[in-house]
């Protein structure tokens, strides 16, 4: 049996943004590369792969505290991807390598 995959992209849209129409459409992007992400694991992976976008800005703020804490240190950058709980990535939402990861953990079959 597979293991399912959960990818949780965390994101701080509204971080240093002035509400200028021109720069509220950039932290925007984030929200429309997940849901492509997700649509493409759905269609490569269904079942198995869920991908989940993050508001920070928006979420409880005693959720991913340590997340939180690298973020306001300037230690990462937003976005982060966490695939089953664990930080990969950061400062972007690069499809290829995440789906390299996903492939790399549906090889290594389930954990024991």
């Amino acid at each position: 049996m597979l293991q399912r995959i959960h990818i949780q992209i965390l994101d701080n849209p509204m971080e240093g943004v002035i509400l200028d129409a021109e720069e509220f459409e950039e932290p925007l992007q984030n929200k429309i590369i997940a849901d492509e992400l997700r649509k493409e694991m759905n269609y490569y992976y269904p079942t198995i792969v869920a991908v989940e976008y993050i508001d920070l800005f928006m979420n409880d703020e005693m959720d991913f505290h340590e997340i939180r804490e690298l973020l306001s240190q300037g230690a990462i950058n937003a976005p982060v991807v966490l695939i089953n709980g664990i930080p990969k990535l950061h400062g972007g939402i690069p499809k290829t390598v995440i789906k390299e990861e996903v492939d790399k953990l549906l090889y290594e079959g389930p954990v024991h």
